[in-house]
Formats: C-alpha cells, sequence, structure tokens
C-alpha cells in the first residue's frame, strides 16, 4: 500500500470517528433540549389552562356575589321594593287626609279623628297578611308609639329600649331614624336587622318605609323581610346568570353544586339540566365530594385533576383527561366551577416529541451524506494524486543478499571469520606493531579457504531455492538469476584481488632467514596497520 492510500484512509478514519463523536453529541444536545422545550411547554400550558380556569370561575364568583349583594343593598332594596312600600303607606295617607278633612269640616273632633284613623290603618295588611302599618309621634330623642297591629302593648309606649338600636348599620335607634328621616325628607327608607332572640330563629334584614304626616305630626311606617324575597331573586338570577354564561367558543360551561356533603345535589349544570335539583349519586357524587373537601380548606378554592366522559364527533363519549377548578360562595352555601379537557396538550406534546424524533433523523441523515460525500471526494482526490505522484520503488536487493547462509564455526583467536560474518583483526596491539611473515601467509591461507567455501555454499544455496515460473515472471526470474551469477563471479574476482594484495606484502616483507636467526625476527615481519587496513577492505567488500 503507497503512502497516499495509507494517507486517505488514516484521514477517512480520523474524519469518521469525529463525524461519530459530532453526531453522539449532537443527538444527546437535541434529545435533552427537546425534552426540555417539551417539559417547558407542558408546564406552561398547564399554568395556563390553570389561570384560565381561575380566571374564569372568579367571574362567575363575581357574578353571583354582585347579585346576593344588590339583594342587601338599600338602593337597590328600595328600588325593588319601593313601589309596594310606599303603595301601602298612600292608602294610609288617604286614610288620615281623610279624617283630618273631617275635623276640618267639623263632623268629627281632632282625637275622634285620630281614633278612627288609628283602628283603620290598624286594620290594613299586605304580602299574605305578613305587611301592616305602624304610627308614631315625632318626639325626639326617642318618639312614642301611636298604633302597632301586632304589638299593641307598646302603644303609648317610649320606643327607647335597646332592642330597637338596629337602624342602617349604626345601631341607631329604628323609630328615631325614622323621625329624623321624615323632618328632612317627609319621607324615606331605612334599613334594619332586628335583634335575635333567644329561641328565636336567625334575624332577617328589613327594610321601612316612613312617611311624615305634618297636621298630626304623625310618622306612617311599614316595613317587609326583604333577605328571603331578594335573596330568592338573587338566587334565581344568578342560576340563570351561570347557566348562560359560556367561554372558549361556547365549549366551555359552569355548574354549581352545594357545599354539603350531606345534602349534596346539583344546583345548576348547562349540559346535563336533568342533574338539577337532584342528590348526586355514585361516581358523580365522588367526583363532587372531592371538590367539597378541596372548597372546605382555608383558601376556599382548589384545582382538581380527574376522569371525564367527552363527547366525540360520532355523539359518542370516551374518558378523557379534566382539569377542574372549584370555589366556595360561603353566603350561599354554593360551589361554583368549571373544567376543560387537557387531552389536546397531551398530544400537542406528542407532536412536538415528533417532531424532536424528526429533527434528529433529519440530521442523521444530512450527516451522513455529507460524510460519504467527504469520503468520496478524498477517495477522487487520493486517486488523482497517485497519478500525479507515483510512489517510488524501493531499490532491488540481489539475491546474493537474500539468500540465507549457513553460519561458519567460530574462529579460533587469532583467526578470520567466514564471509557470512565480519572478518575481525585479531590483533589487537598497536597499529606500528609488527606481525610475522609466516603468521601472516597462515592466515591468507585460512581466509581464502573459508571464501572458496562460503561462495560455493551460497551458490547452492540460491540454486536450490529457483522455483519454476511461467511467462513474465519466469523472464523476470532468469534476469535475476543471470545478475546473480555477475555479483558472485565479481565477488570473487575482488576477494582474489584482495587475498593477492595480501601476498605482495608478505612476500614483499619476506627475506631469507639466516642459520644463528631466531625465528621470529623483526626481518620477517609485516607492519600490523597495514595488515588490518587490507583487511577491513576485505570486511566491507564481502560485508
Amino acid at each position: 500500500m503507497n503512502t497516499t492510500a495509507k494517507t486517505a484512509l488514516t484521514v477517512m478514519f480520523c474524519f469518521i470517528v469525529a463525524l461519530v463523536i459530532i453526531l453522539t453529541f449532537a443527538i444527546y444536545h437535541i434529545l435533552e433540549n427537546g425534552d426540555e422545550e417539551i417539559k417547558k411547554y407542558r408546564k406552561e400550558e398547564i399554568e395556563r389552562v390553570r389561570q384560565s380556569l381561575k380566571d374564569y370561575v372568579d367571574i362567575a364568583y363575581a357574578t353571583i356575589d354582585v347579585n346576593y349583594q344588590n339583594a342587601r343593598d338599600k338602593a337597590f332594596l328600595e328600588k325593588y321594593y319601593g313601589r309596594r312600600l310606599t303603595n301601602i303607606v298612600d292608602v294610609a295617607e288617604n286614610i288620615l287626609n281623610s279624617k283630618a278633612e273631617a275635623v276640618k269640616k267639623g263632623k268629627l273632633t281632632l282625637s275622634e279623628a285620630q281614633a278612627q284613623a288609628a283602628a283603620e290603618i290598624s286594620k290594613l295588611r299586605y304580602d299574605n297578611g305578613k305587611g301592616y302599618v305602624w304610627i308614631n309621634d315625632t318626639t325626639l330623642p326617642y318618639p312614642k308609639m301611636i298604633m302597632h297591629p301586632t304589638e299593641p302593648s307598646l302603644e303609648a309606649q317610649i320606643l327607647d329600649a335597646p332592642k330597637y338600636n338596629v337602624a342602617s348599620n349604626k345601631k341607631q335607634n329604628l323609630y328615631a331614624a325614622a323621625v329624623e328621616i321624615s323632618q328632612a325628607h317627609g319621607k324615606g327608607f331605612v334599613d334594619y336587622l332586628p335583634k335575635q332572640t333567644t329561641d328565636g330563629p336567625l334575624p332577617k334584614l328589613m327594610l321601612a318605609y316612613v312617611r311624615l304626616f305634618q297636621n298630626w305630626n304623625w310618622i306612617i311606617g311599614t316595613a317587609v323581610y326583604v333577605e328571603d324575597d331578594a335573596t330568592k331573586d338573587a338566587i334565581e338570577k344568578s342560576e340563570k346568570d351561570i347557566r348562560q354564561m359560556r367561554y372558549n367558543n361556547g365549549e366551555g360551561y359552569f355548574w354549581i353544586s352545594s357545599a354539603s356533603k350531606s345534602d349534596l345535589k346539583m344546583i345548576v349544570h348547562p349540559t346535563m339540566p336533568s342533574l338539577e335539583g337532584k342528590i348526586l349519586q355514585g361516581k358523580l357524587r365522588t367526583l363532587y365530594e372531592s371538590f367539597v373537601e378541596i372548597c372546605e380548606k382555608p383558601n376556599g378554592s382548589g384545582f382538581w385533576d380527574h376522569q371525564e366522559p367527552k363527547p366525540t364527533v360520532g355523539g359518542l363519549t370516551s374518558e378523557a383527561p379534566k382539569k377542574s377548578y372549584m370555589r366556595l360562595y360561603e353566603p350561599l352555601g354554593w360551589i361554583v366551577g368549571t373544567g376543560v379537557y387537557i387531552d389536546s396538550i397531551e398530544k400537542a406534546v406528542a407532536e412536538k416529541q415528533e417532531l424532536v424524533k424528526e429533527q434528529i433523523n433529519s440530521l442523521i441523515l444530512k450527516l451522513v451524506f455529507a460524510s460519504i460525500f467527504i469520503v468520496l471526494l478524498i477517495s477522487v482526490l487520493s486517486y488523482i494524486l497517485s497519478q500525479y505522484f507515483p510512489p517510488e520503488k524501493p531499490p532491488r536487493v540481489s539475491r546474493l543478499q537474500r539468500a540465507p547462509v549457513q553460519p561458519a564455526p567460530t574462529a579460533a583467536p587469532g583467526e578470520y571469520t567466514p564471509v557470512d560474518q565480519k572478518i575481525p583483526v585479531a590483533i589487537s596491539t598497536p597499529s606500528q606493531a609488527m606481525l610475522p611473515t609466516n603468521e601472516c601467509i597462515k592466515m591468507i591461507e585460512k581466509v581464502s579457504k573459508t571464501l572458496i567455501e562460503q561462495q560455493t555454499k551460497l551458490l547452492a544455496a540460491v540454486m536450490m531455492q529457483k522455483v519454476p515460473k511461467t511467462g513474465e515472471k519466469e523472464d523476470e526470474e532468469e534476469e535475476q538469476e543471470l545478475e546473480l551469477a555477475t555479483e558472485i563471479k565479481n565477488l570473487a574476482s575482488k576477494n582474489s584481488q584482495t587475498i593477492e594484495e595480501l601476498k605482495k606484502l608478505v612476500e614483499a616483507k619476506q627475506q631469507p632467514q639466516e642459520a644463528n636467526q631466531p625465528p621470529h625476527d623483526a626481518v620477517n615481519t609485516v607492519e600490523i596497520g597495514k595488515f588490518n587496513k587490507v583487511m577491513n577492505n576485505l570486511n566491507k567488500m564481502v560485508g
């Protein structure tokens, strides 16, 4: 494999590894962000639904409260009950006027006229016999009762008892308040709440209408219980208003139930009017008991998650998650509430999850296509570079260098090794020392014999490795064999030349030995430095 291909493969491998790492982190980042966005979206949507439900119920609550407060508001009560009260007082005033006219004409004395007028007025009744008219004078600070049809014992009594301090939420004396308003305006309304007796029922709000009969300084007045009628009217109006209230394109509605578990009944339910006025039973009762428990908490309101049948396109119903909010209206003992199905939120969450998956798949496809493109680009560039910049061929190794050679035995000290090993110089003395010529001749003969043996073995080994080839390989093998033979011949020739040089060097220094001269005299010696130089050349030649 050439260098260019290796480089291309390395680059592609590094790119693929980097791509996998980037893709892993990208997918993790998308999933993490997607989960966070989905959680945030779900939380925001739930909070939006909660706030919307609370706002809607607060509107319904305010509607009920306005109707109820109007039933207790003096101005509203005066307008609502004023005509009924003024009509009965008009009748009483006509009686007084007729008697006063009789006195003026001399038909009756003042005392007779007053007595007859009081008697006739005491018989006036309205509101199914519950309504009547009384008469008191204008004495202050506390007036005196002239006539009271239901409590005659009060007649001629000063009305200063503490039980009469109930007028206008100021704990003012009722009859003194009637005198003040009559003297100031000639007529007027006074609202009051009678005090509760020990064994009696809870007191109810009353509205009195009084008018001054100036000829006799009498005040004629009448009063009705407004709480029963006004509250009843307020309840009826509130039920009608809540039944008609809608939101969310007409899909949202409000319901009203009682706030007592012992008497738990439906008061208003626009989509199931058949339940109105009935005691709740079964699962529906269990559900609304949960609503009651929520409203029994200190804040008197809360949310509740539950399953409830939801109308479908086909008219059938299926269970769907619903979130409801309810609030206690304590003055009437009501719970008003509403709810919305939240399955749309879960559908939206599922759509967002699917969108995240699509983003991941799209990213993977883009990265895969990009990686394929880059790999192809690198391959094309590698091919182009390989055509313009071919790899260098390594130098041919001769068969002589590649042929295995059997190792020769290790030479003894002072001898040379075979040619397949480095030929060491056995002489370790200084280069100026002298070596006897006889020793040099022996060493040369030894080296020559070793070189011839090793060359013969090398040639035999090469010939034994020859394998028959065909075609181009056969021609190439024959060419290599010729080159090998030439190299062996050249090597043998050079070895022979070197050996001849060694012989000449030794022979030049060798002289005839005289009879009395020692065997190793300095005359028949060779300088070791020169000898080593030739041997080193031989080493370089064969090594």
